[in-house]
């Protein structure tokens, strides 16, 4: 009888270890905001237990209590511990509450833009995701290669002529999802021989940042790309000379294209101080 005295409560005491073991802290839980209700086993007979912070922060209502309420949580992950004062010693478990903050924009992939191959390439300007939100980059349609999927201000490169389309997807968790598609126009820059810009009657004055029209010049619809083939500004200009200031430009290649005759011409120049 001495010796089952003893037995019973051993084997008692391993069967809740056992018990225990499975994740008696409660799952883990993904929110949107900062506050939630903690998910822990009861407590058994003659056990106490109570809450701490491992990682983030927290505000529990009882932190002796295993259901209890929690606020004041950080956006990311947040892992608590608790712990059970149990008649066989202490035993501890994990749990991580991530949270997701609804203030994080929907999708937006920025504006549409037109740019010129040659170079082919553009920077995208899509919305900033806030962590541990995610948001990424696709080619819908078009040949074009994306430097960065995650950068929301990635360079793409190997634009096809015509139209090339993105799409800016967003994973902000419980607090939604959401996607935006950008289109980029691409046209073929053609005519940059010599022969071309004597036609246009244009020349680039270097001392006094400007484009110079000759008195042979025909009415024009100029249109000014930076080097990564973006429109930086448009010009249209009656027959005969004139001048079109670019002293505001920062330094960098340019592209003046001309589209109002039967052809494109263009002249590249290089605006430096």
């Amino acid at each position: 009888m001495m010796q089952r005295f003893f037995l019973l409560p051993a084997f008692a005491l391993l069967l809740h270890a056992q018990v225990l073991s499975a994740d008696f802290a409660g799952p883990n839980q993904f929110i949107c905001g900062t506050s939630t209700i903690m998910g822990a086993n009861a407590l058994g007979t003659g056990e106490s237990g109570f809450w701490t912070v491992l990682n983030g922060t927290a505000d529990f209502f009882n932190a002796n209590a295993p259901n209890t309420p929690v606020t004041g949580l950080s956006y990311g992950e947040n892992v608590l511990q608790w712990t059970i004062l149990a008649p066989g010693g202490p035993v501890s478990d994990q749990v991580s509450i991530w949270c997701y903050n609804s203030a994080m924009p929907l999708a937006n992939a920025g504006p549409d833009q037109v740019v010129s191959v040659p170079p082919g390439t553009a920077q995208l300007s899509g919305s900033t995701p806030i962590a541990p939100g995610t948001c990424f980059w696709l080619v819908v349609s078009g040949p074009a290669s994306i430097t960065d999927p995650t950068d929301p201000n990635t360079m793409v490169s190997s634009l096809g002529v015509g139209q090339n389309v993105f799409s800016w997807s967003c994973d902000n968790g419980p607090c939604g999802t959401s996607s935006d598609q950008v289109a980029i126009q691409v046209s073929e820059v053609i005519g940059i021989e010599e022969a071309g810009h004597k036609a246009l009657d244009i020349r680039y004055d270097a001392i006094g940042q400007r484009l110079v029209f000759g008195s042979g010049s025909t009415s024009r619809s100029i249109t000014l790309y930076d080097e990564q083939g973006r429109v930086v500004d448009q010009l249209n200009a009656p027959a005969g000379s004139g001048v079109w200031d670019l002293s505001g430009l920062s330094n960098g290649v340019y592209l003046a294209r001309d589209g109002s005759g039967a052809f494109q011409q263009a002249l590249r120049f290089v605006l430096s101080r």
